[in-house]
Protein backbone atom coordinates (compact mmCIF):
# COMPACT_ATOMS: atom_id res chain seq x y z
CA UNK A 1 0.00 0.00 0.00
CA UNK A 2 1.63 3.18 -0.83
CA UNK A 3 1.88 6.20 1.54
CA UNK A 4 1.72 9.95 0.89
CA UNK A 5 3.76 12.52 1.92
CA UNK A 6 2.72 14.64 5.69
CA UNK A 7 0.11 17.04 5.36
CA UNK A 8 -0.89 19.33 7.47
CA UNK A 9 -4.54 18.34 7.89
CA UNK A 10 -6.77 15.27 7.04
CA UNK A 11 -10.12 15.78 7.38
CA UNK A 12 -12.01 12.09 6.89
CA UNK A 13 -15.76 12.85 5.35
CA UNK A 14 -16.59 15.88 2.84
CA UNK A 15 -19.98 16.76 4.40
CA UNK A 16 -22.07 19.67 5.75
CA UNK A 17 -19.49 19.92 9.24
CA UNK A 18 -16.37 18.90 7.25
CA UNK A 19 -16.96 22.07 4.93
CA UNK A 20 -18.29 23.97 8.09
CA UNK A 21 -14.80 23.62 9.48
CA UNK A 22 -12.73 24.74 6.23
CA UNK A 23 -14.57 27.84 5.65
CA UNK A 24 -13.42 28.66 9.66
CA UNK A 25 -10.30 27.70 9.13
CA UNK A 26 -9.81 29.87 5.99
CA UNK A 27 -10.82 32.77 8.15
CA UNK A 28 -7.18 32.84 9.62
CA UNK A 29 -4.19 34.01 8.01
CA UNK A 30 -1.92 31.31 8.16
CA UNK A 31 -4.57 28.58 6.25
CA UNK A 32 -2.98 29.22 2.56
CA UNK A 33 0.23 27.91 3.92
CA UNK A 34 -1.60 24.42 4.99
CA UNK A 35 -1.87 21.25 2.84
CA UNK A 36 -5.24 19.90 3.30
CA UNK A 37 -6.63 16.58 2.44
CA UNK A 38 -10.48 15.94 2.30
CA UNK A 39 -11.08 12.45 2.04
CA UNK A 40 -15.01 11.67 0.87
CA UNK A 41 -15.83 7.97 -0.65
CA UNK A 42 -19.06 9.39 -2.14
CA UNK A 43 -20.69 12.44 -3.83
CA UNK A 44 -22.59 14.35 -0.96
CA UNK A 45 -27.02 13.97 -0.87
CA UNK A 46 -27.64 17.58 -2.26
CA UNK A 47 -31.03 17.55 -1.83
CA UNK A 48 -31.76 18.26 1.67
CA UNK A 49 -32.71 21.59 3.28
CA UNK A 50 -30.89 22.57 6.41
CA UNK A 51 -32.35 24.82 8.76
CA UNK A 52 -31.31 26.41 11.93
CA UNK A 53 -32.34 29.85 14.42
CA UNK A 54 -29.32 32.39 15.02
CA UNK A 55 -28.97 35.73 16.42
CA UNK A 56 -27.71 38.99 14.18
CA UNK A 57 -25.89 38.46 11.04
CA UNK A 58 -25.08 34.88 10.35
CA UNK A 59 -21.55 33.63 8.75
CA UNK A 60 -23.42 32.14 6.26
CA UNK A 61 -25.33 34.66 5.33
CA UNK A 62 -24.74 34.75 1.60
CA UNK A 63 -26.02 30.78 1.16
CA UNK A 64 -29.06 31.91 3.26
CA UNK A 65 -32.51 31.03 1.59
CA UNK A 66 -35.00 32.42 3.09
CA UNK A 67 -35.69 33.50 6.70
CA UNK A 68 -38.98 33.52 9.28
CA UNK A 69 -39.08 36.09 11.86
CA UNK A 70 -42.75 33.98 13.32
CA UNK A 71 -42.88 30.63 13.99
CA UNK A 72 -46.04 28.07 14.28
CA UNK A 73 -46.73 24.97 16.74
CA UNK A 74 -49.84 22.67 15.67
CA UNK A 75 -51.80 20.40 17.50
CA UNK A 76 -54.99 18.90 17.21
CA UNK A 77 -56.10 20.95 20.50
CA UNK A 78 -53.64 24.19 20.24
CA UNK A 79 -52.18 26.10 18.16
CA UNK A 80 -49.77 29.35 18.55
CA UNK A 81 -47.75 32.04 15.97
CA UNK A 82 -45.29 33.87 18.23
CA UNK A 83 -42.38 36.46 17.00
CA UNK A 84 -38.99 34.57 17.83
CA UNK A 85 -37.09 37.67 18.56
CA UNK A 86 -33.98 37.79 19.42
CA UNK A 87 -33.58 35.09 16.76
CA UNK A 88 -34.47 34.32 13.30
CA UNK A 89 -34.90 31.55 11.62
CA UNK A 90 -32.95 30.25 8.22
CA UNK A 91 -32.71 27.71 5.77
CA UNK A 92 -29.88 26.76 3.70
CA UNK A 93 -30.68 24.33 0.70
CA UNK A 94 -28.07 21.85 0.12
CA UNK A 95 -27.73 22.04 -3.58
CA UNK A 96 -26.51 25.55 -2.85
CA UNK A 97 -24.55 24.51 -0.09
CA UNK A 98 -22.68 22.13 -1.46
CA UNK A 99 -22.45 23.97 -5.19
CA UNK A 100 -20.47 26.87 -3.20
CA UNK A 101 -18.12 24.56 -1.52
CA UNK A 102 -17.50 22.61 -4.16
CA UNK A 103 -17.63 25.11 -7.69
CA UNK A 104 -16.61 28.19 -5.74
CA UNK A 105 -14.76 28.03 -2.49
CA UNK A 106 -12.75 25.32 -2.40
CA UNK A 107 -11.14 25.93 -6.29
CA UNK A 108 -9.58 29.26 -4.73
CA UNK A 109 -7.49 27.57 -2.45
CA UNK A 110 -4.85 25.30 -4.35
CA UNK A 111 -3.81 23.78 -0.95
CA UNK A 112 -6.91 21.76 -0.16
CA UNK A 113 -7.85 18.31 -2.16
CA UNK A 114 -10.19 15.97 -2.47
CA UNK A 115 -9.38 12.46 -2.40
CA UNK A 116 -11.97 10.28 -3.75
CA UNK A 117 -11.98 7.00 -1.02
CA UNK A 118 -12.98 5.04 1.58
CA UNK A 119 -11.45 5.53 5.08
CA UNK A 120 -10.72 2.07 6.48
CA UNK A 121 -9.33 3.19 9.67
CA UNK A 122 -6.89 5.72 11.63
CA UNK A 123 -3.92 5.16 13.41
CA UNK A 124 -1.31 6.88 15.82
CA UNK A 125 1.90 6.37 14.65
CA UNK A 126 3.81 8.81 16.81
CA UNK A 127 3.11 11.30 19.44
CA UNK A 128 2.77 13.82 16.65
CA UNK A 129 1.61 11.99 13.78
CA UNK A 130 -1.28 9.67 12.50
CA UNK A 131 -1.83 7.31 9.66
CA UNK A 132 -5.25 7.64 7.77
CA UNK A 133 -5.98 3.93 6.17
CA UNK A 134 -7.73 3.98 2.72
CA UNK A 135 -9.06 1.25 0.28
CA UNK A 136 -6.94 2.60 -2.02
CA UNK A 137 -4.04 4.16 -0.43
CA UNK A 138 -2.81 5.44 3.16
CA UNK A 139 -2.30 9.32 4.19
CA UNK A 140 0.20 10.52 7.25
CA UNK A 141 -1.07 14.14 8.81
CA UNK A 142 -0.19 16.14 11.92
CA UNK A 143 -3.72 17.01 12.96
CA UNK A 144 -6.75 14.25 11.49
CA UNK A 145 -10.19 15.60 11.81
CA UNK A 146 -13.29 12.88 11.37
CA UNK A 147 -17.01 13.20 10.75
CA UNK A 148 -17.01 9.15 10.47
CA UNK A 149 -19.77 8.01 12.95
CA UNK A 150 -17.98 4.55 15.32
CA UNK A 151 -19.91 1.40 14.67
CA UNK A 152 -20.95 1.38 18.42
CA UNK A 153 -23.37 4.17 18.01
CA UNK A 154 -25.74 2.06 16.14
CA UNK A 155 -25.99 -0.41 18.70
CA UNK A 156 -27.27 2.19 21.53
CA UNK A 157 -29.81 0.84 23.62
CA UNK A 158 -31.75 4.07 22.82
CA UNK A 159 -31.80 4.19 19.64
CA UNK A 160 -34.74 5.82 16.73
CA UNK A 161 -34.54 7.04 13.82
CA UNK A 162 -36.30 10.85 12.56
CA UNK A 163 -36.85 10.01 9.33
CA UNK A 164 -38.68 12.14 6.70
CA UNK A 165 -39.84 13.45 3.06
CA UNK A 166 -40.57 16.58 1.88
CA UNK A 167 -42.41 18.03 -1.48
CA UNK A 168 -41.15 21.69 -2.94
CA UNK A 169 -44.32 22.28 -4.30
CA UNK A 170 -46.35 25.50 -6.37
CA UNK A 171 -49.46 26.19 -6.06
CA UNK A 172 -51.62 28.09 -8.33
CA UNK A 173 -53.25 30.67 -5.57
CA UNK A 174 -51.71 32.15 -2.72
CA UNK A 175 -52.63 29.90 -0.05
CA UNK A 176 -48.96 30.14 1.96
CA UNK A 177 -48.26 33.44 4.85
CA UNK A 178 -44.98 33.42 3.49
CA UNK A 179 -43.92 35.35 6.92
CA UNK A 180 -44.42 32.15 9.03
CA UNK A 181 -42.83 28.87 9.29
CA UNK A 182 -44.33 26.16 10.93
CA UNK A 183 -42.00 23.81 12.67
CA UNK A 184 -44.48 21.32 13.82
CA UNK A 185 -48.08 20.54 12.96
CA UNK A 186 -49.25 17.53 14.72
CA UNK A 187 -53.06 17.91 13.65
CA UNK A 188 -52.32 15.29 11.03
CA UNK A 189 -50.41 12.77 13.17
CA UNK A 190 -51.03 8.91 12.43
CA UNK A 191 -52.84 7.32 15.40
CA UNK A 192 -49.65 6.08 18.15
CA UNK A 193 -47.28 7.75 16.33
CA UNK A 194 -45.11 10.66 16.62
CA UNK A 195 -45.06 12.76 13.50
CA UNK A 196 -45.45 15.95 12.13
CA UNK A 197 -45.71 18.56 9.83
CA UNK A 198 -43.43 20.59 8.76
CA UNK A 199 -43.62 23.70 6.51
CA UNK A 200 -41.05 26.71 5.10
CA UNK A 201 -43.14 28.38 2.53
CA UNK A 202 -40.71 30.53 0.79
CA UNK A 203 -43.78 32.72 -1.44
CA UNK A 204 -47.29 33.25 -1.24
CA UNK A 205 -47.80 30.03 -3.25
CA UNK A 206 -44.45 27.72 -3.17
CA UNK A 207 -43.07 25.71 -0.24
CA UNK A 208 -41.27 23.38 1.57
CA UNK A 209 -43.94 20.88 2.83
CA UNK A 210 -42.53 17.57 4.77
CA UNK A 211 -43.85 15.07 6.79
CA UNK A 212 -40.87 13.88 10.26
CA UNK A 213 -41.81 10.94 12.21
CA UNK A 214 -39.53 9.33 15.02
CA UNK A 215 -39.52 5.77 15.43
CA UNK A 216 -37.03 2.64 15.23
CA UNK A 217 -38.48 2.08 12.08
CA UNK A 218 -38.25 3.37 9.10
CA UNK A 219 -41.95 3.93 6.76
CA UNK A 220 -42.55 2.72 3.43
CA UNK A 221 -42.97 5.39 0.81
CA UNK A 222 -46.70 5.28 0.98
CA UNK A 223 -47.24 6.56 4.40
CA UNK A 224 -45.37 10.00 3.87
CA UNK A 225 -47.27 10.02 0.47
CA UNK A 226 -50.35 9.83 1.98
CA UNK A 227 -49.28 12.04 5.21
CA UNK A 228 -48.28 14.98 2.57
CA UNK A 229 -51.43 14.79 0.43
CA UNK A 230 -53.70 14.46 3.15
CA UNK A 231 -52.33 17.59 5.12
CA UNK A 232 -51.87 19.33 2.09
CA UNK A 233 -55.92 18.78 0.57
CA UNK A 234 -57.17 19.10 4.19
CA UNK A 235 -55.53 22.56 5.48
CA UNK A 236 -55.43 24.61 2.30
CA UNK A 237 -58.12 22.81 0.36
CA UNK A 238 -55.47 22.59 -2.45
CA UNK A 239 -55.66 19.89 -4.90
CA UNK A 240 -53.73 21.30 -7.78
CA UNK A 241 -50.37 21.76 -7.21
CA UNK A 242 -46.61 21.00 -9.09
CA UNK A 243 -44.04 18.65 -7.05
CA UNK A 244 -41.22 20.93 -8.38
CA UNK A 245 -38.34 19.12 -6.00
CA UNK A 246 -39.00 15.53 -3.68
CA UNK A 247 -36.03 15.40 -0.59
CA UNK A 248 -35.77 12.73 1.66
CA UNK A 249 -34.18 11.41 4.52
CA UNK A 250 -32.97 10.19 8.04
CA UNK A 251 -31.31 11.08 10.51
CA UNK A 252 -29.59 9.00 13.62
CA UNK A 253 -31.27 9.47 17.48
CA UNK A 254 -29.54 7.60 20.14
CA UNK A 255 -28.42 8.36 23.44
CA UNK A 256 -24.77 7.96 23.26
CA UNK A 257 -21.74 9.33 25.10
CA UNK A 258 -19.96 10.83 22.60
CA UNK A 259 -17.01 11.71 22.74
CA UNK A 260 -14.45 15.22 21.49
CA UNK A 261 -11.74 12.80 20.18
CA UNK A 262 -11.64 9.19 18.68
CA UNK A 263 -9.81 6.04 19.33
CA UNK A 264 -6.54 6.94 17.63
CA UNK A 265 -6.73 10.75 18.97
CA UNK A 266 -8.82 12.23 16.01
CA UNK A 267 -10.91 14.95 16.57
CA UNK A 268 -14.24 14.17 15.74
CA UNK A 269 -16.79 16.85 14.31
CA UNK A 270 -20.27 16.61 13.30
CA UNK A 271 -22.36 13.76 13.87
CA UNK A 272 -19.29 11.87 15.05
CA UNK A 273 -18.80 14.10 17.76
CA UNK A 274 -22.47 14.66 18.84
CA UNK A 275 -23.56 17.75 17.22
CA UNK A 276 -26.92 16.61 16.17
CA UNK A 277 -29.49 17.57 18.97
CA UNK A 278 -30.32 13.88 19.75
CA UNK A 279 -34.19 15.01 20.90
CA UNK A 280 -34.34 17.28 17.92
CA UNK A 281 -32.50 16.43 15.21
CA UNK A 282 -30.75 19.99 14.38
CA UNK A 283 -27.14 20.42 14.11
CA UNK A 284 -26.07 22.63 11.59
CA UNK A 285 -25.99 25.90 14.15
CA UNK A 286 -23.97 23.82 16.49
CA UNK A 287 -21.61 22.53 13.64
CA UNK A 288 -20.38 26.08 13.04
CA UNK A 289 -20.07 27.36 16.30
CA UNK A 290 -18.27 24.25 16.79
CA UNK A 291 -16.24 24.28 13.50
CA UNK A 292 -15.61 27.86 14.63
CA UNK A 293 -13.84 26.65 18.13
CA UNK A 294 -12.04 24.06 16.85
CA UNK A 295 -10.27 26.53 14.32
CA UNK A 296 -9.22 28.47 16.94
CA UNK A 297 -8.28 25.82 18.90
CA UNK A 298 -5.74 24.53 16.12
CA UNK A 299 -4.50 27.92 15.16
CA UNK A 300 -3.54 28.68 18.63
CA UNK A 301 -2.83 24.96 19.28
CA UNK A 302 -4.77 24.84 22.49
CA UNK A 303 -7.52 21.74 21.37
CA UNK A 304 -10.27 22.18 23.95
CA UNK A 305 -12.06 19.12 24.94
CA UNK A 306 -15.99 20.24 25.03
CA UNK A 307 -18.84 17.60 24.96
CA UNK A 308 -22.60 18.58 25.83
CA UNK A 309 -23.60 19.45 29.34
CA UNK A 310 -24.28 15.66 31.12
CA UNK A 311 -27.82 17.63 32.01
CA UNK A 312 -28.98 18.07 28.54
CA UNK A 313 -28.24 14.37 27.89
CA UNK A 314 -29.69 13.33 30.35
CA UNK A 315 -33.04 15.83 29.04
CA UNK A 316 -32.63 14.10 25.79
CA UNK A 317 -32.05 10.47 27.43
CA UNK A 318 -35.87 10.87 29.16
CA UNK A 319 -37.50 12.36 26.58
CA UNK A 320 -36.27 9.73 23.50
CA UNK A 321 -37.33 6.65 26.03
CA UNK A 322 -41.08 8.71 25.83
CA UNK A 323 -41.28 8.26 22.22
CA UNK A 324 -39.72 5.05 22.23
CA UNK A 325 -42.44 3.78 24.59
CA UNK A 326 -45.41 6.09 24.17
CA UNK A 327 -45.56 8.41 21.31
CA UNK A 328 -48.76 9.50 21.77
CA UNK A 329 -47.63 10.87 25.41
CA UNK A 330 -44.82 12.43 23.29
CA UNK A 331 -46.99 14.15 21.50
CA UNK A 332 -48.95 15.67 24.52
CA UNK A 333 -45.79 16.89 25.95
CA UNK A 334 -44.75 19.00 23.18
CA UNK A 335 -48.35 20.25 22.80
CA UNK A 336 -47.59 21.32 26.87
CA UNK A 337 -44.47 22.80 25.97
CA UNK A 338 -45.02 24.98 23.27
CA UNK A 339 -48.64 26.02 24.92
CA UNK A 340 -47.11 27.10 28.01
CA UNK A 341 -43.43 27.95 27.12
CA UNK A 342 -42.94 30.98 24.92
CA UNK A 343 -41.21 29.64 21.86
CA UNK A 344 -37.92 31.79 22.22
CA UNK A 345 -37.24 30.20 25.37
CA UNK A 346 -38.03 26.57 23.72
CA UNK A 347 -35.38 27.45 20.73
CA UNK A 348 -32.99 28.81 23.65
CA UNK A 349 -33.06 25.59 25.48
CA UNK A 350 -32.81 23.54 22.53
CA UNK A 351 -29.40 24.98 21.61
CA UNK A 352 -28.49 23.94 25.51
CA UNK A 353 -27.93 28.01 26.01
CA UNK A 354 -30.76 28.11 29.21
CA UNK A 355 -29.65 27.69 32.71
CA UNK A 356 -31.01 25.25 35.73
CA UNK A 357 -33.59 27.82 36.91
CA UNK A 358 -34.69 28.61 33.30
CA UNK A 359 -35.02 24.59 32.73
CA UNK A 360 -36.73 23.92 35.80
CA UNK A 361 -39.78 26.62 35.41
CA UNK A 362 -40.18 24.66 31.56
CA UNK A 363 -40.50 21.43 33.36
CA UNK A 364 -42.35 22.79 35.81
CA UNK A 365 -45.17 23.59 33.14
CA UNK A 366 -44.83 20.04 31.90
CA UNK A 367 -46.14 16.59 33.30
CA UNK A 368 -44.06 15.00 36.09
CA UNK A 369 -44.98 11.63 35.79
CA UNK A 370 -43.55 10.47 32.13
CA UNK A 371 -40.13 11.91 32.82
CA UNK A 372 -40.07 10.10 36.17
CA UNK A 373 -41.24 6.71 34.79
CA UNK A 374 -38.29 6.90 32.68
CA UNK A 375 -36.56 7.75 35.13
CA UNK A 376 -36.17 4.29 36.79
CA UNK A 377 -37.30 2.31 33.72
Amino acid sequence: MLEKESVDIIICGGGCSSMLLLFNLQRYPKFKTLKILVIEKELQNQQKTWCFWHKDHHPLQHLITSSWHQIRFGSDHFTTTQEITPYTYSSIKGEDFYHYFLNQFIPQFPNISIIRDEVLSIEKTSTHLSKVICKDQNYISSTVFSSIIEKEFHDSPIFLWQHFKGWHIKTEDKIFDENVMTIMDFGNCLPNSFDFIYILPYSSNEALIEVTAFSSELWDDSVYLKQLQKYITSNFNCDKYQIDLMEQGKIPMAYYNHTALGKSGEILIGSAAGKIKASSGYGFEKMQIDAERLANDYYTNKFIKKSSSKRFKFYDKLLLKIILDNPGEAVSIFSKLFKKTPIPKILKFLYEETNLYEEAVIFKKLPVIPFIKRIFK
